[in-house]
C-alpha cells in the first residue's frame, strides 16, 4: 500500500501510474478510495457529412444499431 499526500491544490501524485491515463475512484470509507483504470471500448464512428444541405452519414460504413446498443450497456456496467 502506498501513502500519498495532496499538496495546497489538493493535487496528488503517484509514481506508479500512467500519465494521460483515466482512472476510476471509487470510496472504501474509513478515508481509504481504489484507483482502477479505465479501458476505452471500440465504439464506431462515423464522420458526418453535408448533402444537399442536410448532415448524413458516409455511405462506406454501415452501423449496426444492435452492436451500439450493447457497447452502450457495456460501458454502463463499468
Amino acid at each position: 500500500m502506498k501513502t500519498v499526500t495532496a499538496d495546497k491544490y489538493l493535487r496528488i501524485r503517484i509514481s506508479d501510474l500512467k500519465p494521460g491515463a483515466k482512472y476510476a475512484c471509487k470510496s472504501l470509507g474509513n478515508g481509504r478510495f481504489e484507483l482502477a483504470e479505465v479501458e476505452e471500448c471500440g465504439v464506431p464512428l462515423v464522420k458526418a457529412r453535408k448533402v444537399n444541405g442536410r448532415w448524413m452519414g458516409t455511405d462506406a460504413v454501415r452501423l449496426d444499431r444492435g452492436a451500439i446498443v450493447e457497447s452502450i450497456r457495456q460501458d454502463r456496467e463499468r
